[in-house]
């Protein structure tokens, strides 16, 4: 269950923002001090030795903590064995679930029940709401209903007149792209260009490694059970699906040996005429007849080559069920998990992701919060302008240079869309008409208005402030709590989610803002300067002087150090890389460099140096239950299981070996310390 003392975090946080100021200074500010004093000794636990393992001595109990009283649970019976498999499972998943429950409250009053007016935006965020918690039960079957495969032609298992000469595949892929479909067979975005980030291209790719997993028999079956299919339909067809995804992930072995390349639709159509890209892009851009002469930028020919080939080896059957069965899939993972409030919030939040941000933002922002995290952002940046100035690479001074020049460039948001941005959002969802009683249609509609909005990027001569990071909103980024550095932007991301208890709260200590904030912080500004992140300039154009560092034996030899660690932690090696440093980085931020002879420590936990406080505290904003993922959950996880990454990101570091007093034998010691910058 829900954590008690977060519920009570955030009713102290509501009360805190609607007390009038002369009653605030009557409340004393070490109410949320004491509350995180008790939060932090209740995780904690201390049978285990810090040396040893440190996650489980910082987090052993938090699993206990997330148990209500006794005297709630007969209420929450019913709820608890309804919501069992959607129980947060780490801090980002509390909080985001607090906010759900935050904006639930708010969608189910009545416009009659407030004195204050509301903006019209909130009217299409209730109808998709209500619309969501009308299903009984959630239908997948509904949508291939609404939408065909195109040309004329149906689902082969919704139709006994299927006719497969009818059935063009790029067709069908371009179709379903328009809803929001991307990564299956190809991947077609719009992204700002390499080489000026002010404007945008169509990039043509192939998918990404995950992308082309094989979903597996047992997923792609449970997937035609729900559509109404027997079981002995589904096996056989899961079989054969199955053997074509296996032949498809191989291809991701095809170097591509001819490169990125810019052309002309027209000139596409005729250097690679097999693959049919003008029926292609009239699926996508249905409201205009696709320019011949427009540019777009195409990766791994190659690739494209050796798909057409195999696709033309396989049944139409097959491929138009296996195209049905990925739609069905990113469609299960676009809707509610179950029919419940919280869910369908959750839903809701992917599925219009800019008027969410917008809505959250109503609810959480905070000028003072502002303040701090954009001062806390400063302080970073000084910290590590220094770091670039010591030079420990031993870089030429030119390359040294324009790295500072990208951290003095390097910018804060807070939220996906300013406060100011409602006439924006308005806008933006303007054409589209919800209906309160039609989840399905509202749910194509809003994926295929994301689609046609970031084309719409097409047309601009220039990227505008509000469009900065739209068109990420097809990325399950748009809709989470997790912050995140935008490369074309040079822009540091906070969502406003992240403005609540443990990361802020204007009366927690500067400690607990820079072991909790200021690490998320620092994590992401770290990956403007990863092993992908060098690849940019300050004004987010691909060219950076990555050629130069990369070549760095200083830099090869720290990258070589973690590499060897990725075995037990995360698959990417740049998150490794910005843990390490981005660790190091804040507490130089908030210790300085030299240890001063006595450190006050704090009366509610003086057990704990301030030193030893920040280790724990940096380590208890990762505690959580890794719970069992499916393969399209898995598909987002880039960094290491939390008690991986803590335990690894800290043995690393030899500030907390040395203040927990660990031998050189022990767990938390790692035998060789990896750091680049």
């Amino acid at each position: 269950m829900l954590k008690l003392t977060l519920i009570v975090w955030l009713l102290f946080s509501l009360a805190w923002r609607t007390t009038p100021s002369s009653c605030r200074q009557t409340r004393s500010p070490q109410t949320i001090r004491q509350l995180l004093a008790t939060q932090l000794q209740s995780y904690m636990d201390t049978t285990v030795r810090p040396c040893e393992n440190f996650y489980q001595y910082a987090c052993g109990n938090w699993q206990l903590q997330q148990e209500q009283p006794a005297q709630h649970r007969e209420r929450e019976k019913e709820r608890e064995r309804e919501q069992e498999q959607l129980l947060p499972s780490d801090t980002l998943g509390v909080l985001d679930l607090n906010l759900n429950r935050q904006l639930e409250m708010a969608l189910r009053r009545s416009n009659e029940s407030t004195t204050e007016e509301e903006p019209p935006i909130y009217d299409k965020l209730r109808l998709y709401y209500r619309s969501c918690k009308r299903l009984k039960p959630y239908n997948l079957k509904k949508y291939l209903q609404l939408l065909s495969p195109g040309n004329g032609t149906h689902w082969p298992l919704l139709s006994r007149s299927w006719r497969r000469e009818k059935f063009h595949w790029l067709t069908t892929i371009g179709r379903l792209r328009l809803h929001g479909l991307n990564g299956v067979l190809l991947k077609e975005q719009v992204l700002p260009r390499w080489d000026d980030s002010s404007v945008y291209s169509i990039y043509l790719d192939k998918p990404s490694l995950v992308e082309t997993l094989p979903m597996g028999e047992g997923a792609m079956i449970e997937l035609l059970l729900d559509i109404g299919q027997t079981k002995r339909v589904a096996n056989a067809l899961a079989r054969e699906v199955d053997d074509f995804e296996r032949r498809l992930h191989r291809l991701q072995e095809l170097e591509d040996d001819e490169g990125a390349k810019e052309m002309q639709l027209g000139y596409l159509a005729e250097y690679l005429p097999e693959l049919k890209w003008l029926p292609f892009m009239r699926e996508i851009r249905v409201d205009t007849e696709p320019d011949v002469r427009s540019t777009l930028i195409i990766q791994n020919i190659p690739y494209m080559r050796a798909l057409h080939e195999l696709v033309e080896r396989q049944q139409p059957y097959t491929i138009c069920n296996y195209i049905m069965l990925k739609f069905l899939a990113y469609l299960k993972q676009q809707g509610p998990a179950e029919i419940s409030r919280g869910e369908c919030v959750a839903s809701m939040r992917r599925a219009m992701p800019l008027a969410s941000s917008w809505m959250i933002g109503q609810r959480l922002y905070d000028p003072e919060a502002e303040q701090d995290v954009g001062s806390l952002f400063k302080q970073l940046k000084q910290r590590f302008a220094h770091i670039l100035e010591d030079n420990r690479l031993q870089l030429a001074p030119p390359i040294v240079h324009v790295l500072q020049e990208k951290l003095r460039a390097m910018r804060l948001q807070l939220g996906f869309v300013q406060m100011n941005d409602s006439g924006y959002v308005e806008d933006y969802y303007q054409q589209v008409e919800l209906n309160g009683h039609n989840f399905y249609a509202n749910q194509l509609k809003l994926l295929r208005l994301r689609v046609e909005r970031n084309h719409e990027l097409l047309l601009s001569s220039t990227a505008t402030d509000l469009g900065n990071v739209s068109y990420l909103t097809e990325s399950w980024l748009a809709s989470s709590s997790s912050p995140l550095y935008v490369k074309p932007r040079n822009l540091v991301l906070m969502p406003y989610g992240l403005l609540q208890l443990p990361v802020w709260h204007r009366n927690t200590s500067s400690l607990q803002t820079h072991a909790v904030l200021g690490f998320a912080l620092a994590h992401e500004l770290i990956h403007g300067y990863d092993a992908s992140g060098i690849d940019y300039d300050g004004l987010g154009n691909i060219m950076g002087p990555s050629e130069e560092i990369a070549g760095n034996q200083r830099f090869i030899q720290g990258l070589r150090c973690m590499q060897q660690q990725l075995a037990t932690g995360s698959r990417s090696l740049n998150e490794k890389l910005a843990d390490y440093e981005a660790l190091r980085l804040v507490y130089e931020t908030f210790f300085g460099l030299k240890p001063k002879p006595r450190e006050p420590r704090d009366p509610l936990l003086a057990q704990f140096s301030q030193r030893q406080l920040f280790f724990i505290s940096f380590g208890q904003f990762f505690c959580g239950k890794m719970p069992a993922l499916s393969l399209q959950a898995h598909s987002h996880l880039e960094h290491a299981v939390d008690e991986l990454r803590v335990m690894q990101t800290l043995a690393n570091f030899e500030d907390f070996s040395r203040e927990f007093g660990c031998e050189k034998r022990t767990k938390m010691q790692a035998k060789q310390r990896c750091r680049v910058w």
